[in-house]
């Protein structure tokens, strides 16, 4: 048996609390339960915090989590491999230590933004990045674009794919909203939903309603919509803290989700992921600003529309568009529920997650060649 701990940057003993109470669903634990389910891999969590002032400290050197990364360096003797949903945002300091040759123990990240100076003018900023990734013995891409893009812009070897360098699609439990009651769209009041707060543009999506006819409902703090001003009367805004239990109900009895983001390019990656989790998993019709490297393209899987960043009058358009034909709204259904069930769900992404940590675990006890690659096939 493999014996993995999930670090993460978030509580993962809570997170994994509310999904033994039916609360959320497993994909916010990352392949803990489905990896639990069988018998090659034990994943365990270790607190998510336990001295606060090491996390005081760490934050004014610009590296977040401390305290967690010095625990799980002094108690790396009791696990087989470390792995990090969330790459160097609870990683960093471990990295180091990888890079200098301090730290042993074999390091999985995934990664869904760019890797720390990729996207840099500076040639060595660019060549310290290459060669801190490459410290990792496993990173796993949550988009082909985001890796290929990685790939290119640190000139890495094409030889490092599925050998150090892998993909997964990450995706919701399919347990876990079969489960859920089934909520009609309320017809009485039909509205669409955006929700998030992770490079929102609420500024772009207020002003193209403020032409609409239809309600828009916002769960968001008040931080992301600062830029706003006024909000016209169809415009409905949720600040406040919302279980994402109880947020479920909204969402299934919205017309719609509209996912409106905004981010320098130099930071393109996958923007708007976890909302598309809802997208997929609720069966509903989406708008989404253009994210090439977000591994599932809305239009050509014809589940919903997309707009250019910053376009008002592409967002009207597109909202139009999609609330006067209820035959296209009917169709992008159909076909989030064949996504979900077979592409772009929670089974998928442990199955190669299995696979990925089996294969660097033999890599380091030698069973394998260093050289060899992962054949996902077998």
């Amino acid at each position: 048996m493999i014996r993995v701990l999930l670090a993460n940057s978030y509580s993962m003993e809570y997170t994994y609390d509310l999904w033994k109470m039916g609360k959320g669903g497993s994909h916010h634990v990352w392949g803990k339960v489905e990896l639990d389910q069988g018998n090659e891999i034990a994943m365990s969590i270790l607190p998510h915090q336990k001295y606060k002032f090491l996390d005081v400290i760490g934050d004014k050197f610009g590296i977040r989590h401390l305290d967690h990364q010095i625990r799980i360096f002094f108690s790396g003797s009791k696990y087989d491999i470390i792995y990090a949903p969330y790459s160097t945002a609870n990683t960093k300091f471990l990295l180091y230590l990888k890079w200098l040759g301090l730290f042993r123990k074999p390091l999985v990240v995934a990664i869904h933004q760019p890797f720390l100076g990729t996207n840099s003018t500076s040639k060595l900023r660019r060549s310290l990045s290459k060669s801190l990734l490459t410290a990792y013995d496993g990173v796993i891409f949550l988009s082909e674009a985001l890796k290929d893009h990685t790939l290119r812009q640190l000139d890495l070897p094409k030889e490092l794919e599925n050998a150090t360098i892998f993909t997964a699609q990450w995706g919701p439990e399919k347990q876990f909203y079969k489960r859920l009651p089934e909520l009609a769209e309320d017809d009485e009041e039909p509205y669409l939903i955006s929700a998030g707060l992770t490079s929102r543009d609420y500024t772009t999506l207020v002003e193209a309603f403020r032409s609409l006819p239809y309600k828009l409902v916002i769960y968001a703090p008040v931080s992301a919509i600062t830029d706003v001003g006024d909000l016209p009367p169809n415009v409905v805004l949720h600040s406040g803290f919302v279980p994402y239990h109880e947020l479920l109900s909204v969402y299934q009895k919205s017309k719609a989700v509209l996912i409106p983001l905004k981010y320098p390019l130099k930071k393109q990656g996958c923007q708007g992921m976890t909302s598309l989790q809802d997208v997929i998993a609720l069966s509903k019709p989406v708008i989404i600003t253009e994210t090439p490297t977000l591994n599932l393209d809305v239009e050509k899987e014809g589940i919903g529309l997309t707009v250019p960043m910053g376009d008002v009058e592409g967002w009207v358009s597109a909202v139009r568009k999609l609330m006067e034909n209820e035959p296209l709204r009917q169709e992008m259904i159909e076909k989030t529920k064949d996504i979900f069930e077979n592409r772009f769900n929670m089974d998928v992404y442990a199955e190669r997650l299995t696979k990925i940590l089996s294969f660097v675990y033999a890599k380091k006890k030698g069973k394998i060649r260093k050289k060899d690659h992962l054949d996902f096939n077998r």
